[in-house]
């Protein structure tokens, strides 16, 4: 196995778990005034009314449901990812005390409930919902569609084919020798639309993807934040990022971060505040505090940005005590490395009547 993206990987993994559990006792409990308060305290893990010190909440919860699911069914299958949602919902699956959720995205909440009376869905059931529950589980997609033996063409492969719908703005050599983001990038999407079937989320979500493969792959971080829309091949989520680049990337350029600060659970808000964290601090510990220090929706926002620094960072980089402290370390590590390891994670079902490989179960 290639060591640098199994280092990788399994920070991105980690990542997620550790902000999630580092977040979540000051979730809207305390404003970004009152945590900056707290100083030093907030860098280990402590208890919080939902869990014991070091646990982790529904972020890493549905993203080990999506990871189980890619690694049973040895691809991306609809059906089986909502059953194990629902499993998760109603009976504690993958919970750390085995008992039902106590932590569910109001979204989230619903599309399960629907899922169990209407599992089909129809191209003109959308919703306007934009949470960042789409990208706060997405580490496993990520993962299992990266490693660099899959047999999937790079973008110049298109280029000479000339069969890209939309030929990508930039085309230096590092940006299309990466292999093709479109497999992907479609199952980020489908993930997505599980929970969150709107255009906000999905186009979020695509970006968001995007940004975890370019730093999985190594790339620089001012290319991580540049060549996020410009791999986008769908002109719906195009117009999105053009219409939306202040709230999306300007935000997050700007150092101090006073405009990121106590912000919910909007997908948006999320995206800006963990590219945030990369882009103004030098190393995961440092960029984790910050994020948590602007206060908000506390868990989510510092699990996403614990995917894209773990990610870019390493396993290796992220601080001894919150890589051997954080609940079910190893198995943390072990799913990354089964998902890294997968041959190929193919689409094999929706439940989408828009899809092209949508079947009923």
């Amino acid at each position: 196995m290639n060591t640098k993206y199994q280092d990788k990987s399994r920070g991105m993994l980690t990542g997620l778990a550790i902000g999630d559990a580092l977040g979540a006792p000051l979730e809207f409990g305390f404003s970004s005034t009152m945590i900056r308060r707290l100083g030093d305290k907030i860098a280990h893990f402590s208890d919080s009314p939902r869990c014991s010190a070091g646990v982790w909440t529904d972020d890493t919860e549905m993203a080990l449901c999506l990871a189980d699911s890619l690694l049973a069914r040895n691809g991306y299958d609809s059906y089986d990812i909502m059953h194990k949602f629902t499993n998760w919902v109603n009976n504690g699956y993958r919970t750390y005390d085995g008992k039902p959720a106590a932590d569910v995205g109001g979204q989230t909440q619903r599309a399960i409930e629907i899922f169990q009376h209407h599992p089909i869905i129809s191209e003109n059931d959308t919703t306007d919902s934009a949470g960042n529950g789409a990208i706060m589980r997405l580490a496993p997609v990520i993962i299992a569609n990266t490693f660099p033996n899959k047999n999937y063409p790079t973008l110049k492969d298109g280029l000479e084919r000339k069969n890209l719908t939309i030929t990508p703005e930039n085309t230096d050599s590092e940006f299309i020798d990466l292999k093709d983001i479109t497999p992907t990038l479609d199952m980020a999407v489908l993930s997505c639309r599980e929970t969150h079937n709107s255009i906000a989320a999905e186009a979020t979500t695509a970006l968001f993807a995007t940004m975890l493969y370019c730093a999985l792959h190594g790339l620089p971080k001012n290319h991580i934040a540049s060549y996020c829309g410009r791999w986008i091949m769908n002109e719906e989520y195009d117009q999105f990022y053009l219409n939306n680049s202040e709230n999306l990337i300007n935000r997050a350029i700007e150092k101090n971060g006073e405009n990121l600060r106590d912000l919910g659970g909007y997908i948006v808000d999320t995206f800006a505040i963990s590219l945030w964290g990369l882009m103004n601090f030098d190393n995961f510990q440092d960029g984790t505090m910050a994020v948590i220090r602007l206060g908000g929706d506390t868990d989510t926002n510092a699990a996403c940005y614990g995917q894209l620094a773990g990610a870019y960072y390493g396993y290796k980089a992220i601080p001894k005590e919150w890589r051997e402290e954080v609940y079910k370390s190893e198995e943390l590590v072990k799913i990354a490395d089964k998902l890294l390891e997968m041959g190929k994670c193919p689409i094999i079902k929706t439940r989408f009547e828009d899809d092209e490989n949508f079947k009923e179960e």
